[in-house]
Formats: C-alpha cells, sequence, structure tokens
C-alpha cells in the first residue's frame, strides 16, 4: 500500500487549506442532519430529504480545490459568498440540496477553524509538529464506522449536474476544476481504506496531546448547532458573522503559539503556567467564533 505514505505526504504538505473537518466528519455531521430534519423548515428539509447523496456530497464538495490560497480574496471557495453564489445557480432541486451540503461545510468550519484548531494549535507550542492539519487528522480518528460505509456509498453517485454547478461558480487554483476533483477523490478513497484508519489510530494512540471525548463532544456539538442555526436562518445566523476559513484566528494562534514557545524555550514561563493561561485563551476564543474582532483580546494578553 505504497498510496497510503504518498496520500498522507500530500496531506501533511497541503495542510491548511486541504482541509478543515476531514470529509469524515463533514459527512457525519451530513448525516444527523439527514436524521433530524425536522429541525429544519420544511421547504429546506424537503429538498434535502429528496435528495440525500446530493446533499452529502455538497457536505465534502467544498473541499474539492486544492490550492485555495492562490486565488483571490473574494474569490477563496470557502466564503460565504461562494457558497450562496452555489445556492442561487442551482437551477434543480438535486443541485440545491448540493448547495445546501456545501453551506453546512462551510458552517462547521467556522468552528473547525476559529476554535478546534486555533485552540489546539497554541496548546501544542512545545512541539514544532502538530499543527494544522495533524489535529484534523486526530479528529477523523473518532468518525464513527457506518459513516465509511456511507461515504463508499456517495461516492458510487454520479454527480455530473452538481460538478457542472460547482465548475461554473468555483475559480480554478494552481490546478483546474478537474485535476482538484481527481486529486480530491484520492484522498477519499485512501479515507476509507482500512490500512489508513489504523495509520490515525497509531497516531492518535502513540501522541502525548490527548483528544479527551469531553473535548470532542464540545467541538461536534457545537459544529453541528453551527449547521443547523445556518440552514435555519442563512445571513441572520450568527454563525454567518463567522469566517469559515479562521484566518484571522489561525493567525492568533499562530502568534499565540510562538510567543508561549519564546518564554517556555528561554525559562521565563513553565508549562503550567502556560496551560493556565491556555484556559482562559479557551472560553475567549469559543466567544470570538461570531465575533472575530474580539481576538483581539487575546492578541492584547500576550
Amino acid at each position: 500500500m505504497l498510496i497510503l505514505p504518498i496520500v498522507l505526504l500530500l496531506v501533511i504538505c497541503i495542510p491548511h487549506e486541504a482541509l478543515a473537518w476531514g470529509g469524515g466528519i463533514h459527512l457525519q455531521l451530513g448525516s444527523a442532519v439527514l436524521n433530524n430534519l425536522q429541525a429544519l423548515k420544511p421547504a429546506i428539509a424537503a429538498i434535502i430529504g429528496e435528495f440525500p447523496n446530493d446533499f452529502l456530497y455538497g457536505c465534502i464538495a467544498a473541499d474539492i480545490t486544492i490550492g485555495k490560497k492562490f486565488t483571490h480574496y473574494l474569490l477563496h471557495c470557502h466564503r460565504w459568498r461562494i457558497g450562496l453564489k452555489i445556492l442561487e445557480n442551482a437551477e434543480k432541486d438535486a443541485q440545491k440540496a448540493c448547495a445546501y451540503g456545501y453551506l453546512s461545510h462551510l458552517a462547521a468550519d467556522t468552528v473547525a477553524h476559529n476554535y478546534f484548531v486555533p485552540y489546539k494549535i497554541m496548546r501544542s507550542f512545545s512541539t514544532f509538529t502538530l499543527k494544522h492539519a495533524y489535529w484534523e487528522m486526530r479528529f477523523e480518528n473518532f468518525v464513527d464506522k457506518d459513516i465509511w460505509e456511507t461515504a463508499r456509498k456517495v461516492s458510487m453517485e454520479n454527480y455530473r449536474q452538481n460538478d457542472a454547478l460547482l465548475r461554473k461558480v468555483l475559480s480554478d487554483t494552481i490546478f483546474s476544476f478537474g485535476t482538484n476533483k481527481r486529486i480530491f477523490n484520492s484522498i477519499l478513497l485512501v479515507s476509507r481504506v482500512e490500512k489508513w484508519q489504523q495509520v490515525l489510530q497509531t497516531l492518535s494512540d502513540s501522541s502525548r496531546f490527548a483528544l479527551e471525548e469531553i473535548d470532542r463532544d464540545e467541538y461536534m456539538s457545537l459544529a453541528e448547532e453551527a449547521v443547523f442555526d445556518f440552514l435555519n436562518s442563512f445571513e441572520d445566523s450568527r454563525f454567518f458573522q463567522a469566517d469559515p476559513t479562521g484566518e484571522r484566528a489561525l493567525a492568533t494562534a499562530e502568534a499565540v503559539r510562538k510567543n508561549l514557545r519564546l518564554l517556555y524555550r528561554s525559562g521565563k514561563l513553565t508549562k503550567p503556567q502556560a496551560m493556565e493561561q491556555l484556559d482562559e485563551i479557551k472560553g475567549k476564543l469559543r466567544e470570538a467564533i461570531c465575533q472575530p474582532e474580539l481576538l483581539l483580546q487575546i492578541l492584547s494578553t500576550e
């Protein structure tokens, strides 16, 4: 299985733009929507319920684009305006279901990129290597096993109309849409392979940085809240104020991480003292998901 280390290298080499939550997590969140359609407005629930696989495809399709940073700021595929433009250009109900899935992906990413990943980046300040991609892969290890069967079923469908919609709206990066799609399909395929899941399990078991169940539950419940809140309220959702790319939060996390590392290595700060500071920052970081201006408070305390 030479492809496993190759894809692992690919994921690590294009970390913060290839993934947010992994495909498995996005499918798990999408499945939660399908299992609770009564929590959505009837018109939206009817479309998603009629075209569940198109919806799930949309839930992972937002990560088709590789090299997101090579597009103009306003054309980044993880901007709300792009997700809404996909919905505006959807002519058929199956395409609308796909667009709802795409927007659900962005809603979930507001939690991943503004809270989960930034906090873990800061908390692992004492090491060089534990950054964006590492924590996303760690979380993927806890995906429900039946979700990978869902992934297999979703991947077997033909989404030509959905791809035509995405191709119409999304900008090319360093690769064309077709090339991006082939790379994405390969990553998704490997994610379902048992040996790859064993790699993730080994990664988790050998780490000295725990990802406790209580933490996983918090992040997942918050991501689920973001998805349902957005699907019901759209621009009126409080999560619409959050940036799905998490650029400011991730930059803040890197700044805090760098400062803590310098203080720790120079002997001016002990690890317990750093952890105490981070415990205080965590609450502020969560609050800043939908109020990004609060990130300045985190930087001002450093």
